[in-house]
């Protein structure tokens, strides 16, 4: 079965990429309890701090959307946007194999 894998790049206004982690952590400490997140890996771009990927994968397309709806996600993404001076880019992939998938 292949799983749901996700890289989103989120590009912050000059100086916010600490902020935006912040805020990734705290979602990180929220969905990585999910049932179906098996991985959620919160990256910055070793040039650009205001450049912040991150890695997820998932059981299903469908465990991914649940952990969306979880208790102060929408509040995290609200307050997320603020800091994004582009819409975030996101690439989804089914992960098909190789360790940890």
């Amino acid at each position: 079965m292949a799983h749901h894998a996700l890289y989103t790049q989120f590009i912050t206004h000059p100086g916010k990429g600490t902020d935006l982690v912040t805020l990734l952590k705290k979602a990180n400490d929220i969905v990585s309890t999910a049932s179906g997140c098996k991985l959620y890996i919160i990256n910055v771009h070793a040039t650009d701090e205001d450049c912040i990927w991150v890695t997820e994968l998932w059981d299903s397309e469908e465990s991914h959307a649940i952990s969306l709806t979880m208790d102060g996600c929408k509040e995290l993404v609200t307050e997320a946007a603020t800091l994004l001076s582009l819409p975030p880019k996101q690439i989804v992939l089914k992960a098909l194999a190789g360790k940890g998938s």
